[in-house]
């Protein structure tokens, strides 16, 4: 059985058990961006919050996007979050390619040159990567001063999480 088959199974027997107030408007109190990783999965968990505390948007490299930026406005303006973390990971793939050597890696698979994205926003130090993204979220326009944003980078070889001051070398 495939993995997909098994979630419908799976989806089946648990609405048995489903709790109705999901349907509610959801309240998430802060928004977590982080990335798509699957060792990432079980952060929620991790910091012992509810899913229904937090909106987390996820992508490879944890890279503050136009689409973050738009899921992020939902969250502030219309959910009513007053808190952002950042949670980049050590061992991450974007510390594996440069955009250059990534396009070439994709015409070697492909055959053909990559049009869109136009950056795939690789980088060689997580910490730096980190606090670029919070500068580049402090810095917007549509997000009010009061909201609090934090960056942190979880190390996956030791569990320890650590904050990145929002100042510091880029």
């Amino acid at each position: 059985m495939s993995l997909i088959e098994h979630a419908i199974v799976s989806s089946q027997a648990s609405a048995k058990h489903h709790d109705p107030s999901l349907a509610d408007k959801p309240a998430p109190k802060v928004a977590i961006i982080t990335c798509m990783d699957p060792r990432m999965n079980g952060l929620l968990e991790r910091f012992d919050i509810k899913p229904a505390d937090a909106d987390l948007i996820r992508n490879v490299g944890t890279v503050v996007t136009d689409d973050v930026v738009r899921s992020l406005m939902f969250s502030i303006h219309v959910l009513g979050v007053k808190d952002v973390m950042i949670v980049g990971h050590t061992g991450c793939g974007s510390e594996m390619f440069t955009d250059d050597s990534f396009e070439k890696h994709l015409h070697e698979r492909t055959g053909v040159l990559t049009v869109e994205p136009a950056k795939f926003h690789f980088y060689t130090d997580v910490n730096v990567a980190t606090r670029k993204q919070m500068l580049k979220l402090r810095s917007h326009p549509w997000i009010p001063s009061e909201i609090t944003i934090r960056g942190f980078v979880l190390n996956l070889a030791t569990g320890e999480l650590k904050e990145v001051p929002m100042e510091g070398r880029l």
